[in-house]
């Protein structure tokens, strides 16, 4: 139950990433398309962002990733958050979020990779 809690909480905090990075650079984010509004391209891509994210973890084990060591895992999760941001962006048709810049979605997955860090601690300390 606590992985359905974390996933759910991902895709609520992605979601708010890219609504408030769109409420801050309006020029440089943009969300909506002719096919999807504002909040279907919110929730879309909050969703398959959250997706990928959620099976980071498995696939790093696979890897052979050291998982103990907290800066691996934060440059994995900053690696896989940078281009998940940048695919969405690059497949805006499909998911309608557009970013001007590589610029501004390494910041977004900059600041993704610190609010998924504090979902991960809050999940971990409500579990035990």
């Amino acid at each position: 139950m606590k992985r359905y809690q974390q996933f759910l909480l991902f895709w609520l905090v992605n979601s708010a990433i890219l609504f408030l990075a769109n409420l801050f650079f309006p020029q440089a984010v943009t969300l909506g398309n002719s096919i999807l509004a504002m909040y279907q391209a919110v929730i879309l891509s909050g969703f398959y962002w959250s997706l990928i994210i959620w099976y980071l973890e498995p696939v790093l084990k696979d890897m052979q990733v050291p998982q103990k060591d907290n800066t691996s895992m934060m440059l994995a999760y900053l690696s896989v958050n940078f281009a998940t941001v940048w695919l969405l962006a690059r497949m805006s048709f499909l998911t309608g979020v557009g970013i001007a810049s590589f610029v501004y979605a390494l910041g977004i997955a900059v600041v993704a990779n610190f609010a998924q860090y504090m979902v991960w601690q809050y999940t971990q300390k409500k579990g035990k």
